[in-house]
C-alpha cells in the first residue's frame, strides 16, 4: 500500500496547478475584456467624429448657404443676363 502522505503531496500539486491555471485564465479573460472596451471607446469617439464630419459636409455643399455666404461676405450678385453671352477678354 502506497504511503498516504505521497497521495496527499500529488493531490496538493494538482489543486495548486488548477488554482494557478484558473487565476491565469480569469487574468486573461479580464485583460480582454479591457481591450475590448477600450476598442468600444475608440469606436464611438470614430463615430461621432464621423458625424460630425458629415454633418460639416452637408454644411459646406448646401447651396443654399454657399449662395447666402456668396451674397453676404463677399458681396457678390448673379450675373446678368448680359453678361452670359460675352467672349471672355
Amino acid at each position: 500500500m502506497k504511503s498516504p502522505w505521497l497521495l496527499h503531496t500529488l493531490l496538493t500539486i494538482l489543486l495548486v496547478i488548477t488554482a494557478a491555471v484558473t487565476v491565469a485564465s480569469r487574468m486573461w479573460m479580464l485583460e480582454a475584456h479591457r481591450e475590448l472596451e477600450r476598442q468600444a471607446k475608440k469606436r464611438i469617439v470614430l463615430l461621432d467624429q464621423e458625424q460630425a464630419l458629415r454633418v460639416e459636409w452637408v454644411a459646406r455643399t448646401d447651396l443654399n448657404t454657399i449662395e447666402r455666404r456668396a451674397k453676404k461676405d463677399l458681396g457678390m450678385r448673379p450675373m446678368r443676363p448680359d453678361q452670359w453671352l460675352e467672349a471672355p477678354k
